[in-house]
């Protein structure tokens, strides 16, 4: 698995929550051993519950015609 920030080799670590409601609870995530990046199950959750959609948006491309004989085009010197 690649990391979704460096994409940099992503290893399984196993944790323990100390905090848990109901104890000891062990815990799987990947850690990246690039950079640190950590990915679980619960910062999944977070990213879907929080993410904002991506707006489209349409660029409008203008055709612009240029005339290079004219007098406002000055040939530069070499």
């Amino acid at each position: 698995m690649n990391c979704t920030r460096c994409q940099g080799l992503m290893l399984e670590e196993h944790m323990i929550d100390m905090e848990g409601g109901y104890g000891e609870m062990w815990s799987v995530s990947t850690r990246c051993v690039n950079c640190g990046h950590r990915d679980d199950a619960v910062i999944q959750h977070h990213r879907q519950l929080y993410a904002k959609p991506v707006m489209e948006t349409s660029t409008v491309h203008e055709v612009v015609d240029l005339n290079w004989e004219s007098a406002e085009v000055e040939s530069l010197a070499a």
